[in-house]
């Protein structure tokens, strides 16, 4: 996966999820700060590929919050999707252009675990 390579991340042992069960990110954090640009720059990855791998969206949307001001904590955690990813490269949706699809999508939101709002 070509964006795997652009992020240095091929050679990654892969993970069965793209985050960490029950773990929250918040705007509350103390852990040292990272290179802006080399976290956007991921981030603009994932939401590259959130069209056909709809199973990451949500989590591309959590770190997504924090691109004005990277911490550790989530660099490490935008790199799990990539070790998710690595694992995951036969997943993702098709899209042929000759048959029109109905796409139907449910989700379970659980608005009580954001400390931020």
């Amino acid at each position: 996966m070509e964006i795997l390579k652009k992020c240095g991340m091929e050679d990654c042992k892969p993970v069965c999820t793209p985050m960490v069960t029950g773990y929250n990110l918040n705007s509350h954090d103390d852990s040292s700060p990272v290179n802006q640009p080399e976290y956007k720059y991921m981030i603009r990855s994932l939401l590259y590929l959130i069209d056909t791998r709809p199973d990451i969206m949500h989590v591309v949307g959590i770190v997504g919050q924090f691109q004005a001001n990277p911490k550790e904590i989530r660099l490490h955690t935008a790199k799990r999707i990539f070790k998710y990813l690595q694992g995951t490269q036969d997943f993702g949706l098709w899209y042929p252009k000759d048959v029109d699809i109905t796409l139907h999508a449910y989700t379970d939101a659980d608005w009580k675990r954001n400390v931020d709002d």
